[in-house]
Formats: C-alpha cells, structure tokens, sequence
C-alpha cells in the first residue's frame, strides 16, 4: 500500500526531530517524541530499555558520558498501513576521539511510529552495528563468534565433508 505525502511528511518530520533532538544532546526534546511504553532495542545485547523514563534516564547518561556525537539518517525508507508506520534507515553514530577527529560507525537503524492524532510519537527503536564493526579482532563479540564457530557441530560438519 502507498505511504501518503501526509504520512510521509509526518514521519520525516518525527525523524529529524529525532535526530536533532539526539544531536544537541535534548533528552526533553526527545521526550516529547516517544510513546509512553517506549522499547528501544540498543547496539549491544544487554541495551534493551522499556518505557519513556528509562529511555531518557539511559540517554541523559549516554550525553553526559559522550560530550560530543550524534546521529545521522539516510535512505530512509517509510511503509505505513492504519495509524502505525515503520522506518528502516541507514544512519552513521558519529562521535569524537580525543585528537577532534569525527568517527562515523555505521549502523541500521529501525523504528514503529503509531499516530495519535496529527502527530506521531516512537513506539520502538533498533539501532544495529554492522557486523564488521562488532567483528573487529579481539572484540569481545568476534571472540564470542569465533568460539561459536569454532565448536559448533555445523560448521565442524561441513569442514569435514569438504574434506572427504
């Protein structure tokens, strides 16, 4: 189904709020966009956060930890049906080493948006790292997958049969 030119205004606008909001380090700026029952779904396993307060208690101390940084959309890619729309996009977290140099690490980025009346508010949030990013030799996720490939029964099986 077409995603309207109204849907798709609303949306873009909510986005980059989002992100400008993000960006100046804004959690009441956030705040006024997500949903009261909030998920948000982080970049490591462990970061899954429920509800508007938790939200903005984990970003307050995520601006306060990193100064400087951001977020930054691109090839956002909108469906809707009803009053629930969906967002998948590519964006860059950026932030700054030490020396002022400015890192850009890829990521994927997802959200639900639900309407509630002329604006939208998140619903939920999935923000994902590459997996060449998490995969970076000696990183605790390539050692994790590394010895996960080393003793799985699968991959063991499909050596062997290659050298049969």
């Amino acid at each position: 189904m077409p995603v309207s030119v109204q849907t798709k205004s609303q949306i873009t606008d909510l986005l980059e709020r989002y992100q400008s909001a993000y960006n100046d380090h804004n959690a009441d700026g956030l705040a006024v966009l997500l949903a009261e029952d909030v998920v948000m779904y982080g970049c490591r396993t462990e970061e899954v956060i429920i509800g508007r307060e938790s939200f903005l208690s984990a970003m307050r101390k995520n601006f306060e930890r990193y100064k400087t940084g951001g977020i930054r959309f691109a090839d956002a890619e909108i469906k809707s049906e009803g009053v629930i729309a969906w967002v998948s996009a590519s964006c860059m977290l950026l932030s700054t080493a030490g020396s002022g140099a400015v890192h850009e690490t890829p990521c994927r980025f997802t959200a639900v948006f639900r309407g509630n009346g002329h604006a939208g508010e998140v619903a939920q949030i999935h923000i994902a790292l590459g997996f060449p990013y998490h995969a970076r030799e000696g990183s605790p996720v390539f050692i994790s997958w590394f010895l996960g490939l080393l003793f799985s029964p699968v991959w063991w099986g499909s050596v062997c049969m290659r050298l049969l």
